[in-house]
Formats: C-alpha cells, sequence, structure tokens
C-alpha cells in the first residue's frame, strides 16, 4: 500500500460520489442492489456489517433504511475518512466506521447481515478465501452474507468502460486496453487504487464459478443467487435469470446469498 495523499478536489469527489449513493434511489449502479436489498430483507434490529465500506453511502442507507446498527470497515484511510465525515454531515448515528484488516484484526462480535457491495471482485481470490472463512466465524446463528459484483464476462466488470468508451473492454488485447486506459487515466480517491490503471489491474476477474470456489471450504452455503441483466427491466421478465452461453454477456450484475452450512 502506498500513502497518498488526498488532494481536496478527490475529496470533493468522494464526499458528492458517497452522498449519491446513500441519498438517490436512482444512482444506476445501485438501483437494482437497493430493490433487492429492500424486497427480500428486514434489518430492522439487527446487527450489519458493511464489509469493504468504501467511502459509507450504502452503511448510511442501510442505516437509515433500517431501525439496525452498522458497522462499517475498510482498508482504505481515505474512504472512511470520507465515510466518517458523510456520518457527520447527515447525523446518522446508528453506524461506525473504522480503517480494518479483518486477516490481521479479526472480527470479534456476532454479525446478523454482512454485506460485500462491489467489493469482492477487488479482492485477490486466496484472499477472499480466508475472508470469508473469517466471515463465517464471525456470523450469527442464523446469519447471512449477501455478496453483489458484476461479473467478469459483463459489458461493466472492467471498472474502466465508462471512461474508454466500450462496453466489454476486458476482452479487448490487454495492450491496446492499456493504452486507452493510459490515455484516460486519472486519480481517484484511495491508498489501495490510487488511479484508474491500478483499479483495473487490482480486479480478480471474478465469476459466480470463481466465487464458489472461494466459498469452499468456509463454512458458508449458497441459498440464493439472482444474475440481473438488461432483460429484468422489460415487462414480464423481472426475474428471468440469463445463464446460457452468451446471453450471460447481458448480465450486469450477481447477487449471492450465503448461510452458514448445517
Amino acid at each position: 500500500m502506498e500513502n497518498r495523499m488526498m488532494t481536496q478536489a478527490l475529496y470533493h469527489e468522494g464526499m458528492e460520489y458517497a452522498e449519491q449513493n446513500f441519498l438517490s434511489e436512482d444512482a444506476s449502479h445501485l438501483k437494482v442492489d437497493k430493490q433487492l436489498l429492500r424486497n427480500r430483507f428486514n434489518l430492522d434490529q439487527k446487527l450489519v456489517l458493511d464489509f469493504g465500506c468504501g467511502m459509507g453511502g450504502m452503511s448510511l442507507w442501510y442505516a437509515k433504511t433500517w431501525k439496525c446498527r452498522v458497522h462499517g470497515v475498510d482498508i482504505d484511510r481515505h474512504h472512511i475518512r470520507i465515510a466518517n465525515d458523510l456520518k457527520r454531515r447527515h447525523s446518522v448515528e446508528n453506524v461506525t466506521f473504522e480503517v480494518r484488516n479483518i486477516l490481521d484484526n479479526p472480527l470479534t462480535e456476532k454479525y446478523d447481515f454482512i454485506v460485500l457491495n462491489d467489493v469482492a471482485e477487488h479482492i485477490p481470490l486466496p484472499l477472499l478465501k480466508q475472508m470469508l472463512a473469517a466471515m463465517s466465524m464471525a456470523l450469527a446463528t442464523r446469519g447471512q452474507v449477501f455478496i453483489s459484483y458484476p461479473p467478469w464476462g459483463s459489458p461493466y466488470a472492467s471498472h474502466v468502460s465508462h471512461v474508454v468508451g466500450i462496453p466489454w473492454c476486458q476482452f479487448l488485447p490487454q495492450a491496446w486496453l492499456m493504452k486507452l486506459i493510459a490515455k484516460n487515466n486519472r486519480p481517484i480517491v484511495g491508498d489501495e487504487e490510487g488511479d484508474l490503471i491500478a483499479a483495473y489491474k487490482g480486479l480478480n476477474h471474478l465469476t459466480h464459478a470463481k466465487l464458489m470456489a472461494a466459498v469452499e471450504g468456509s463454512g458458508l452455503q449458497c441459498v440464493y443467487r439472482k444474475s440481473h441483466s438488461f432483460l429484468n427491466w422489460l415487462p414480464l421478465m423481472h426475474d428471468l435469470n440469463l445463464r446460457m452461453p452468451l446471453l450471460d454477456y447481458l448480465v450486469t450484475k450477481e447477487f449471492v446469498l450465503l448461510k452458514k452450512q448445517p
């Protein structure tokens, strides 16, 4: 990890981004997440761990949406600074944030609900396997782990398609893609991934099969999966899961629910 300074411009950019994630119900990359969470779960009176909480927008949303206690952890100090400042700005009391690596500093509380929102794809797969095992140990008896991520076949899985202007750009020849990213490269908020090149290189090319391999041996099991695609916005296709060859490239996000094995 590099000890990067955060400029005022990046700080304000991060605050604006996190605040939108908190307050907006229509933020494109989180709209489905919020609908699914609200429709499937009641987190009232629950202890929630937002793992890899980033700048805290979703942590604050959980705390606002339900009468729950939220604990947000992230390894990036710049993210946590913004999360705490946003918490103070909106006077949200039922959420706490801290810089924490759960492998170096294991979790001690028992959580009813653990969320990994758009974070699993950023973690090296061997570490993800260790972290899922650690989360299993930190789950309450009937606790659940909810994971959302863009699968590697998604048009937006590269996290830079909006910058280079090409969906599915992760499948371009890598030398060409790296030139495109470098041409449009800019700093982003973070010690861990300080620019777009680092953000792209830090991806683990996550798929459902790779995630299930990471889950294996953790003491967790998959009890629910939803594959959201463009077609789900069409009438009568809300519950359609595209998992057939070629059509699965239209999937924009995967949602997985894990529970402890009996």
